[in-house]
């Protein structure tokens, strides 16, 4: 008797886009340098996460419609919360991220015109180009930990207000009180990569606090659990206000002109595992 196919054609559908678009947010991470993970993990809870969400709505909503592509983000999401157990944070940033992309597609039609709605090579770069304005410029959410709250009907730009963002040079020159005040926001930043370093060189760099050479990366706090970086949470914050937090990307930049050097990982004698990360020489 002939095997009857149990395929669903909606899902099948669903995961060569979902695939698609995997594949578009690689190709854009290439070229603009947002983070990613790996294997798994790749656009999970991230950047490349927040690109993904946004990107993806932008274009459904540009092929099929606004509501239809809302219709298949909040589908995604019920079922990320019945199979997958998602947090209430992922689901708020997912759903935050989805409705920027809704509005990405109404700018992209109000600039282009109807012939926006007609699937180019062209269009999907106005669309990345968007995209990644509107996360350098804070408004997409990166992490499940943002404090900004997703509103049904509301453009997510308005939803709750966008905190300052500090700079080095502010943090460096606040008084014991006045950063006391704002550790936990200056914290956040820093966790959220929000917080930019400006020092290039970081040769002959010792750390105050732990008095060594290790370095601290965005992607090093990143990974850090929490009782990881409450462990090195001075070292940390003693860095951000010398020499800033780089990313990896900048570190390894450095290492070409003998700044720094990479330490791979290894295992300490007690069994220990100890992830790579830079040094200052």
């Amino acid at each position: 008797m002939k095997q009857k196919n149990n395929i669903n054609p909606f899902n099948y559908a669903a995961k060569k886009y979902n695939n698609y678009i995997f594949d578009a947010t690689t190709k854009y991470q290439k070229q603009y340098g947002f983070d990613i993970g790996t294997g798994a993990h790749a656009t999970w809870n991230n950047e490349a996460d927040a690109f993904k969400h946004t990107y993806m709505q932008a274009q459904l909503a540009l092929w099929a419609g606004k509501h239809a592509a809302k219709f298949a983000g909040d589908f995604h999401e019920w079922q990320g919360n019945k199979d997958m157990g998602q947090s209430k944070g992922e689901e708020n940033m997912d759903k935050w991220n989805n409705a920027q992309g809704r509005e990405i597609a109404k700018e992209i039609i109000l600039e282009y015109g109807a012939g926006a709605t007609v699937p180019s090579r062209k269009i999907n770069d106005i669309i990345a180009r968007k995209v990644m304005e509107r996360m350098r410029s804070g408004k997409l959410i990166t992490t499940p930990n943002d404090t900004r709250i997703y509103e049904e009907g509301v453009i997510t730009g308005n939803a709750a207000p966008i905190q300052q963002s500090f700079t080095r040079e502010q943090i460096g020159s606040m008084p014991p009180d006045e950063f006391q005040e704002n550790l936990p926001l200056i914290e956040q930043q820093l966790k959220d990569g929000l917080i930019k370093p400006q020092a290039q060189d970081y040769s002959g760099y010792l750390n105050p606090v732990s008095g060594n050479s290790k370095l601290f990366s965005r992607e090093l706090i990143s990974q850090m659990s929490g009782d990881e970086y409450t462990a090195n949470e001075s070292a940390i914050m003693a860095q951000l206000q010398a020499i800033g937090i780089p990313t990896d990307n900048e570190l390894q930049t450095t290492s070409l002109r003998c700044g720094t050097v990479y330490v791979k990982p290894y295992t300490r004698a007690d069994g220990t595992e100890v992830r790579g990360y830079y040094r200052s020489v």
